[in-house]
């Protein structure tokens, strides 16, 4: 598997990735190459593309992650300082928000007290680590290997503390109408739209004639998974039943999402990677419900 590394800076020396073993998935390289910029918008550029959004917990110290509850980190640009990154994380258990000052040369710090909910929680193998690793990040380096990006948090002696992957799912949240099903066009006026809602693990809509609820879930280890399951609808019967029947088969069978060329179009695909569905991002108002 060829892999391309880089360290987002305007020019760093290589080093090695020491200090936390990789899980069987991700194998840390030897070396991490350069990605060079040139100027302060280059650098803009890289971090606006590749830090900003969510990214997942894939090993927390020495201890690779797994099960549902793992921690996350969102990270979000400040609309008056270009480097200083807002985040929000999830540490298996508690809410934690503050700032970092990301700065050229791969360097991350806390820019702002953290802030976090008290909450006792019986089952968070990852909590303390990812606390830890936040509190004491002094910088970062990311690495790209096949379609994921992967992010090592450093700390002062320059030990990795904790390894996040990009989730990149997120562009699948909001309100959707549905424009083909199985390769058949499908016209605004048959009234297929709804809600996803990753966050809270919901969809929400109208299939048609009857409307209908359910859950989605992604797996944090493939890129873009989305599963809808455990769907409800009331039980009304309209001349369309047959569309919106084979709407709801469709949707038990996606296993997959892609963006489309910008944010307001979105492919669903089966286990085979085959199209099933095509959307078209709408206002949520426009769901009648």
């Amino acid at each position: 598997m060829k892999t391309i590394s880089f360290i987002l800076a305007g020019a760093a020396v290589a080093t090695a990735l020491t200090g936390c073993k990789s899980n069987n998935q991700y194998v840390a390289t030897n070396t991490v190459g350069e990605v060079k910029t040139e100027s302060l918008n280059q650098t803009d550029g890289v971090i606006q593309h590749v830090l900003f959004g969510e990214w997942i917990a894939t090993q927390v110290g020495d201890q690779a992650v797994s099960g549902d509850k793992r921690p996350f980190v969102i990270f979000s640009k400040d609309a008056t300082n270009p480097y200083i990154v807002k985040y929000y994380a999830n540490n298996g258990c508690n809410i934690i928000n503050g700032q970092f000052a990301v700065t050229p040369g791969g360097k991350m710090e806390s820019a702002s007290e953290a802030a976090s909910t008290m909450m006792m929680c019986h089952d968070a193998p990852y909590e303390v680590g990812t606390t830890m690793a936040l509190s004491t990040v002094r910088s970062y380096t990311m690495e790209k290997i096949g379609s994921d990006y992967l992010m090592y948090l450093k700390d002062g002696n320059g030990v990795t503390t904790m390894i996040l992957r990009k989730y990149e799912s997120g562009f699948i949240n909001g309100a959707w109408e549905v424009t083909e099903i199985g390769g058949t066009k499908v016209s605004q006026d048959k009234n297929i739209r709804f809600v996803i809602d990753l966050p809270e693990h919901k969809i929400h809509g109208n299939a048609g004639c009857n409307i209908f609820n359910g859950s989605v879930s992604s797996d944090p280890d493939v890129q873009n998974s989305i599963r809808i399951s455990d769907v409800i609808t009331t039980r009304m019967t309209c001349p369309d039943i047959n569309l919106e029947q084979k709407f709801l088969t469709a949707l038990a069978g996606v296993s997959n999402a892609t963006q489309g060329n910008d944010r307001d179009s979105v492919t669903l695909l089966d286990g085979s990677g085959q199209t099933i569905m095509k959307l078209t991002r709408i206002d949520p108002s426009e769901i009648d419900e």
